[in-house]
């Protein structure tokens, strides 16, 4: 178990330094935590982030990667990671405004922005359902480039919300986007809708991963993939999908039956 500084320390740590050693500090921990995303043994990774954290409180991505491995209650997870979103905000400073609306596209927003992440996908596993969309909407206001395909999260939650004016907007706002979490969201609309085209739809969706049907008539929660990445158009994005959305579909009497048809 790692001891993250608390939202106190981070202030403290902040005031006591100056500007120039904030960002010395910080640079050296990153360079850490680049050790540790290419480390396999588990004992070494914790070592390396404690290294960050002890170089600098302003770490995001010490707090964020701990997330990713650890096993400690979600409640100090979340703990952890909003003081790790906190701590994003200080190191980026007056910058945050100037970056507004192309986050990602520079480096130093990174941290902040899978601190975001992953702080989102803490409540929503917790259940705080809305406090986690909003994060999202946040995320996409930064950066409606969206690298980081929060709004295929973004459209699962509105989903199994049942928030289907949002939903809508994301669809349409993104209506470029031929991916298959996309792609299968409004195949379900059409099926629902009785879309005269909802066919093609359902086409256009499987052609984007035909894996997905198949892993849809199971009607269960899958294993997941623990390599930390997804292969587009192979079994674990279709896993991913499912997983994130397969409540919405079975609630639709008929859907699967139907998407399985078309693929066959």
């Amino acid at each position: 178990m790692i001891k993250f500084p608390t939202k106190k320390r981070v202030d403290l740590y902040k005031n006591a330094v100056s500007s120039e050693q904030i960002q010395l500090e910080l640079a050296a921990a990153q360079e850490f935590m680049f050790d540790a995303w290419e480390t396999d043994d588990l004992d070494a990774v914790l070592k390396l982030i404690r290294k960050a954290i002890k170089k600098s409180p302003l770490c995001a991505d010490a707090y964020s990667f701990y997330y990713e491995i650890s096993d400690e209650p979600l409640d100090s997870k979340i703990q952890n990671l909003e003081t790790a979103l906190y701590a994003a905000s200080i190191a980026l400073g007056e910058a945050f405004h100037e970056f507004a609306g192309r986050f990602w596209r520079c480096v130093e927003t990174r941290p902040y922005m899978r601190a975001k992440a992953a702080l989102a996908d803490a409540l929503w596993e917790s259940g705080n359902f809305y406090p986690a969309i909003a994060h999202c909407r946040e995320m996409l206001q930064l950066n409606p480039n969206d690298n980081q395909g929060i709004r295929h999260l973004l459209t699962s939650y509105y989903l199994e919300l049942e928030i289907v004016d949002d939903l809508a907007l994301i669809l349409d706002d993104y209506s470029g986007d031929t991916s298959p979490y996309l792609h299968y969201t409004r195949a379900l609309l059409a099926y629902r809708h009785s879309t005269p085209d909802a066919d093609d739809i359902a086409k256009a969706a499987i052609d984007s991963n035909r894996h997905i049907p198949s892993l849809l008539s199971k009607c269960r929660m899958l294993t997941k993939s623990n390599r930390g990445y997804i292969t587009l158009c192979e079994m674990d994005e279709a896993i991913d999908y499912v997983n994130n959305n397969i409540k919405p579909w079975l609630r639709t009497s008929g859907a699967i039956e139907w998407l399985s048809k078309i693929a066959q």
